[in-house]
C-alpha cells in the first residue's frame, strides 16, 4: 500500500518529443492533448502508473 501512496502522490514530468520543451508537471490519470508553446505541435500525454507516455497527435 505505501508503494500506491507514493504512486499517486508523485509528480511526473512530460517533455516534447520535438522540441524538449518541458510540457507539463501532472500526478496518475492524466490523459489529455497539450500543444507545445515553443514548437506548436499538439502532444497526446498519458500518465498512468507511474508511466508517462507521450505521442505526437496525427
Amino acid at each position: 500500500m505505501e508503494n500506491d501512496e507514493i504512486l499517486n502522490n508523485a509528480y511526473y514530468y512530460a517533455d516534447c518529443p520535438h522540441c524538449n520543451n518541458t510540457l507539463v508537471q501532472a500526478k496518475n490519470g492524466m490523459d489529455g492533448y497539450i500543444k507545445c508553446l515553443k514548437c506548436g505541435k499538439y502532444i497526446h500525454i498519458i500518465i498512468r502508473n507511474g508511466t508517462v507516455v507521450i505521442k505526437t497527435k496525427t
